[in-house]
């Protein structure tokens, strides 16, 4: 071969080149133009394939060009595109494929027939196979050049299909973080949600703190640390968590700095040195925060896909405790905030203790004697009144539920309440020495009120309360439209009927309740009053000792 003759050939073969790229350009630049059509118009996978696969099956002489991949389910799923009539694939799809997992690319020649199939990939990680048919056997450089198309072809399709998987993969996490967090136990739906979480996003350290969006005192405060990709406190469950009383104390003493975005202090404690990502948690009625979670990645920093999780989850939390919060506020009218943390640790609560049943409890009808004299010629002004109202009746159920008692209601100036609800797992004698000790504490405390500095018209006023106490069945539960927590029965009445007898400074306590007691020189003799609509006597002692009975009030 002359020179002459040589340097021809290289430019043809440089003239070949040039066109193959040239078309291998136009095909990238056709179906990159169908994929802005497909992100432009919402198109599902299987709508963009019918756009995509005819470029390529154009480009390359194919007969059939066949993709299997995910679909906006996260499902594979195999799409065929056939160019005139064709009597199905001429190959095994799933033997393809797996081979395709032990290499890729693949030529195969059979039949005047040639298939290219390669792996689909996105980001590194397997996402289907591409494959193609050509109906001619094409030696092995021309194969090569078929199978740069299918290479650009999936090049640009890739990051489109990319975008789909991780909208999806974004959707699918989502609701199972939502379906965890509607759990009916709050702390377990969230370690569940905790969990979904964790298996998507790679973080290492993690504190999660929240509270009620009403909450000043931080009775509903909800706190979880994560260590090493390990649940290590748990305010839900402070002796399995391993939580010793410092961590609970240092978290409840600095919970609403915390939140403020003070956490200095917090991330010193737990370690949390590296970088992080920071979440306030807001309220739905304000923009209040309630919570925080800060978060750190085992990767050194949090990717947008990351993030986003992350975010989401956050706002799936934020519509739990509103929730939570709605639980809470209805049972927190009745039962005080200890009990109302144990009923929501319950699955299935209002069925398994709230409901109407008969139980022997403890009744207390407490009522400020003389409010009639009071508020006519002492306060006279209606703003004066509500606060001696206000002020009274507030610490008078707070007694109520410091010595393990039920708010039932408050009719008038006479706080109502129950001991024994809502588990009814303590015994008689118990019941009716903390109902004794309330009845003594809600006295003390309204003999105070002529110094409070709340109702300074009392002033040097001598003010108190008449008390009847009882322990008898009560039909007791939600009842009426309301689904109000309260109880009925003749010795409910009968505990009103006994309050009525009782002076100013005197608690009543009828002779079932003096037998539970069993402290008998506690009380003073016994008497009897005949009231309207009771065939019988009411038979009753007063309570003149209380230090006598030793009330064993549990923490």
């Amino acid at each position: 071969m002359t020179e002459r003759d040589a340097l021809q050939k290289r430019i043809t073969e440089l003239e070949g080149q040039v066109a193959h790229l040239t078309e291998r350009w136009r095909l990238n630049d056709e179906v990159d133009a169908l994929c802005e059509v497909a992100i432009r118009d919402r198109l599902p996978i299987d709508h963009g394939l019918r756009l995509w696969m005819p470029a390529l099956a154009k480009a390359t002489n194919a007969s059939i060009v066949f993709v299997r991949t995910y679909d906006e389910t996260l499902e594979l799923h195999d799409f065929v595109h056939a160019v005139g009539e064709s009597d199905g694939l001429p190959f095994d799809a799933d033997a393809l494929a797996k081979d395709l997992l032990e290499a890729s690319p693949i030529t195969r020649r059979a039949d005047s027939l040639t298939l290219m199939a390669q792996a689909l990939d996105v980001a590194g990680d397997p996402f289907g196979a591409v494959a193609i048919v050509v109906p001619e056997a094409l030696d092995e450089e021309e194969a090569r050049l078929r199978h740069e198309f299918v290479s650009t072809w999936c090049e640009e399709i890739d990051n489109h299909l990319a975008s789909i998987a991780d909208a999806r993969k974004k959707a699918n996490v989502t609701g199972e973080i939502s379906h965890a967090l509607q759990d009916p136990v709050l702390d377990r739906g969230l370690t569940r949600a905790l969990d979904v979480l964790q298996a998507n996003v790679p973080f290492d350290d993690l504190v999660l703190v929240f509270r009620h969006e009403d909450d000043v005192s931080g009775d509903t405060l909800r706190y979880k640390i994560v260590k090493g990709g390990v649940l290590v406190h748990d305010s839900a469950n402070q002796a399995a968590s391993g939580v010793g009383s410092d961590v609970d104390g240092f978290m409840r003493s600095r919970a609403f700095r915390i939140m403020a975005g003070d956490d200095e202090e917090m991330r010193e404690r737990f370690g949390i040195q590296r970088y992080r990502e920071e979440v306030l948690i807001t309220g739905v009625k304000s923009a209040k925060v309630i919570g925080r979670m800060v978060v750190t990645s085992r990767r050194g920093e949090f990717n947008t896909f990351d993030r986003d999780l992350i975010d989401r989850f956050a706002d799936s939390l934020r519509q739990r405790v509103v929730d939570f919060n709605r639980e809470w506020k209805n049972l927190a009218v009745t039962f005080s905030s200890k009990l109302t943390e144990r009923l929501l640790q319950e699955e299935g609560y209002v069925e398994k203790y709230l409901s109407a049943r008969e139980r022997e409890c403890a009744v207390m009808f407490c009522d400020i004697a003389g409010f009639t004299r009071i508020s006519e010629q002492v306060l006279a002004k209606p703003e004066a009144i509500g606060r001696l109202i206000d002020t009274w009746s507030q610490r008078a159920v707070e007694i109520v539920w410091e010595t393990g008692g039920t708010f039932d209601k408050m009719v008038g100036d006479c706080v109502i309440a129950i001991w024994g609800p809502p588990f009814f797992d303590e015994p008689a004698e118990l019941l009716c020495r903390r109902a004794a000790q309330a009845a003594n504490d809600i006295r003390a405390f309204t003999r105070s009120l002529g110094s409070h500095e709340a109702v300074p018209e009392l002033v040097g006023e001598t003010i108190d309360v008449a008390t009847g106490l009882n322990h008898c069945a009560l039909m007791v539960g939600f009842f009426g439209p309301d689904r109000e927590y309260t109880g009925f029965s003749s010795g409910m009445n009968n505990t009103a009927r006994l309050q009525g007898q009782a002076k100013a400074g005197e608690i009543l306590c009828m002779e079932s309740f003096v037998a539970h007691v069993r402290t008998p020189d506690a009380f003073g003799e016994q008497r009897e009053a005949s009231v309207k609509n009771v065939q019988r006597p009411l038979v009753f002692r007063p309570l003149l000792d209380v230090t006598k009975i030793e009330p064993e009030l549990g923490s």
